[in-house]
């Protein structure tokens, strides 16, 4: 059976490595540790007596955080699939900085060198327009920009710039 357990933040590593050196006395099958799913361990043991008598000495475990169910293949694999953060990240890209000095900026995107796990980005408040780059995992996308969203923006300027010169003239002929 497959049991999730709530633990404590930053403990994660730790209860796993006990639960690793209890498993060798008693059949705790596998442990999964996600690191997209904060503060939860996936275990598997043969029944929850088992795994109850395993996590009782733990402290970093939180107390009634033992909940049992059957959970499908479909949805463990959908746990276990990490998204890479190069799959998203496309040139002319505007993203969010994550971390750093940075932290909280938009930019955008101007290369992506998918070995590395780098992007080089530009700063779009900055009044030096200067390219830096850093690793992926440190930005999010904020906006996709692709022909279409380009068009509709120019339109969009375009019709307020129309509305504009004609409100100026029904103004001026008064």
């Amino acid at each position: 059976m497959i049991f999730t357990l709530k633990v404590s933040p930053g403990q994660m590593e730790l209860v796993s490595a006990i639960l690793k050196t209890k498993s060798k006395e008693m059949p705790i099958l596998s442990i999964i540790l996600l690191p997209n799913i904060k503060n939860y361990l996936i275990v598997e043991a043969n029944n929850e007596n088992t795994l109850k008598r395993a996590i009782a000495d733990i402290p970093y475990i939180r107390k009634n955080s033992l909940t049992v169910g059957n959970v499908s293949e479909k949805e463990l694999d959908s746990l276990l699939h990490l998204e890479s953060a190069m799959e998203k990240l496309k040139p002319d890209a505007v993203v969010e900085i994550k971390s750093g000095y940075l932290k909280g900026e938009k930019a955008r995107i101007i290369r992506v060198n998918p070995t590395k796990e780098e992007v080089t980005v530009e700063i779009l408040d900055a009044t030096i327009k200067m390219p830096i780059t850093i690793k992926a995992e440190t930005v999010k996308v904020y906006q996709e920009w692709d022909s279409h969203s380009f068009l509709f923006l120019f339109y969009s300027i375009f019709k307020f710039i129309v509305l504009y010169i004609i409100l100026w003239q029904c103004l001026m002929n008064i």
